[in-house]
Formats: C-alpha cells, structure tokens, sequence
C-alpha cells in the first residue's frame, strides 16, 4: 500500500509541475495579446475614428453649403441678363436689396462701371463705349459673396 501512496504522490507532483510550468510560460510562446498591445490598438482604433466622423460631418456642411451656392448662382446669372437687356444709359449701380419670398435670405448688389477698350478690368472716370457690371449674392452660409461679371456694349 505505501508504493501505491507513493505512486499518487508522484502523478499529483508531476502534474502540479505541469499546471506551473504552463503559468510561467514566456510571453512570446502564449497565445493572445498583451495589454500594451490592446492599449495601441484602441488608440490607433479611437484616431481612425475621430477622423472618419471629422470627414463626415464637415461633408454633410457643405453638402449644405452647396444647395445655398447653386441657388446663389442661379439668381446671380438671372440678376446679370435681366442687366443686359436694359438699354447702355439705364444700366446703373443698384444698391443692396434683399430677393422677395422663400428667398429672402439671400440679398444682392449691383456695381457698374465704365471701362476702356485698352483695359476691361480697371475702371475709367470718363464715359466710354464699355460698362462692366458685376453682380455679388450675399447669404449668410456663404463665407464670400457669389459674383459674376458682364460686358454691356454700346454700339
């Protein structure tokens, strides 16, 4: 009886240095990550992230932005040829006035000037054969005015 005591003895040792040779078992050779591992990996997670929703947010704005800059357009080219179809000695600066109805929020403002034929871009103090009209829509979603520039000829 006392070799079969010594035989369970030594299987519970054995096995006791086995359960503790698996606790102590080197980093590299144990399956899972470590905890700096997890830590960088959350970071680098938490910067992808940040990033996507900076993108989309800042896209759903000018998304929005971009409905107020066609609609912007749009009036500043109708405000130009209703310009142009006026005759060369009615075509006058026209001060800042807001549109009527659902768009009210947008306002406009007429600069007209002469130019001479040598230079359409600078403008002359003497009446000349070239009036440059220049029209700005102002809303407040827009950073800068939408301005667009014409060429009214007497001839």
């Amino acid at each position: 009886m006392r070799e079969q005591v010594k035989v369970g003895v030594a299987v519970v040792v054995v096995a006791a240095h086995i359960s503790l040779k698996e606790q102590v078992m080197p980093a590299k050779d144990r399956p899972g990550f470590t905890l700096v591992e997890v830590i960088a990996s959350m970071v680098i997670i938490a910067i992808v992230m940040y990033t996507a929703i900076t993108i989309f947010i800042s896209g759903g704005m000018k998304s929005a932005n971009v409905d107020v800059f066609t609609v912007a357009q749009s009036l500043a080219e109708g405000k130009v040829e209703e310009l142009l179809a006026k005759t060369f000695t009615l075509l006058t600066d026209e001060a800042s006035a807001s549109f009527s109805g659902t768009l009210s929020s947008y306002s406009f403002e007429v600069v007209v000037n002469y130019v001479s034929q040598g230079d359409l871009n600078t403008p002359v103090l003497t009446q000349t054969s070239f009036k440059k009209i220049l029209v700005m829509i102002f809303h407040p979603k827009l950073a800068l005015p939408i301005s667009l520039e014409a060429l009214k000829v007497n001839y």
